[in-house]
């Protein structure tokens, strides 16, 4: 960083103490893997300036390989924590990088820095139109039970449409009607918000190794600490080895140790052998296939704590392929 500049950056949605590497916004502190925060604190010494991803790669991993998905992982974290849901304040800007709209920090002096956080009823505004308010224990309970009778409620009424909304537009679709409205009810069962998908034939350049991969994927019981309900849907895979999909988590459970609603994310990794990677927030995931052909889904947090669990597959590609080349 540069000497001369100030060592708190203040703006009018956060602020960024980069001595203590923190993140503010309102009286709310905010917890960032460390180079999610490298890439904030580049932005933000530039604010209203066009960053490409070549200047992001050299600054915040110097001299190591990443994909872009590092990057991209990043970006998604610092919009989901600072409630950046239209990208307005984090602007992708198309095959040239990334611009944060904030104007410029407003002056600090050099010994500032960000108190300590306080518990408050303080609204915090995200982005516009978004209070984002620090909730008592009973109050998070009660948006918990509230956030799964929701749930539940939208995926009776979603059924049916989005059923019809997964299904190609193929006459040989692989993934039928009657495959839509048993997957739809596994859901539902375990309250798992699925999200809108599609799944057509994968080309003929995809290796037997990576369209393997390709289905859906359940769990009996859920993570092993905490039983919270889970489903990988991995939607397609290309020749390169790189398959993408959305992970599924039901409400959290007692014991969870991500207490985010249940909810879809999206994901993109490449296969390598038996298993494919990649990061989320505050932690890294490793997909790994067993012996008997289920998946293994495993979650090593920053904090060093590693959750995972078991995946049956109750609808599979390779299996539909079959099937077909039989009619």
């Amino acid at each position: 960083m540069d000497p001369a500049l100030p060592k708190l950056l203040q703006f009018d949605r956060f602020a960024l103490d980069l001595t203590r590497e923190r993140l503010r916004a309102g009286d709310q502190e905010i917890a960032l893997r460390p180079k999610a925060f490298e890439v904030l604190r580049h932005l933000a010494e530039n604010a209203g300036r066009l960053v490409s991803k070549r200047e992001l790669f050299e600054v915040v991993w110097p001299n190591v390989a990443v994909t872009d998905d590092s990057l991209v992982q990043c970006i998604r974290e610092l919009r989901d924590k600072l409630g950046d849901t239209d990208h307005l304040l984090i602007e992708t800007v198309p095959r040239r990088g990334y611009l944060l709209n904030v104007g410029h920090p407003r002056a600090a002096k050099e010994h500032d820095s960000l108190p300590p956080p306080e518990r408050s009823q303080t609204p915090i505004v995200g982005s516009p139109g978004r209070r984002l308010v620090l909730w008592s224990p009973v109050q998070r309970k009660r948006a918990s039970l509230a956030t799964a009778a929701i749930t539940i409620c939208c995926l009776a009424a979603a059924g049916y449409l989005t059923a019809h909304l997964w299904l190609p537009s193929s006459a040989n679709a692989l993934f039928t009607e009657d495959d839509a409205r048993r997957i739809t009810a596994i859901a539902a069962e375990k309250e798992l918000p699925l999200p809108p998908f599609q799944i057509s034939r994968i080309g003929r350049g995809v290796l037997p190794e990576h369209r393997r991969f390709v289905g859906i994927w359940v769990s009996s019981t859920g993570f092993v600490n905490s039983n919270r309900q889970f489903m990988l849907v991995i939607t397609g895979a290309e020749p390169s080895g790189i398959v993408t999909g959305f992970t599924v988590r039901g409400p959290p459970r007692a014991l969870s140790l991500v207490v985010k609603p249940a909810g879809a994310t999206h994901f993109k990794a490449r296969v390598l052998g038996d298993s494919f990677r990649y990061s989320g927030p505050n932690s890294e995931r490793e997909v790994v296939m067993t012996a008997d052909r289920r998946l293994e889904f495993n979650e090593v947090f920053d904090t060093g704590v590693i959750v995972r669990v078991a995946l049956d597959p109750v609808w599979a590609l390779v299996e539909a392929e079959q099937k077909a080349a039989l009619w």
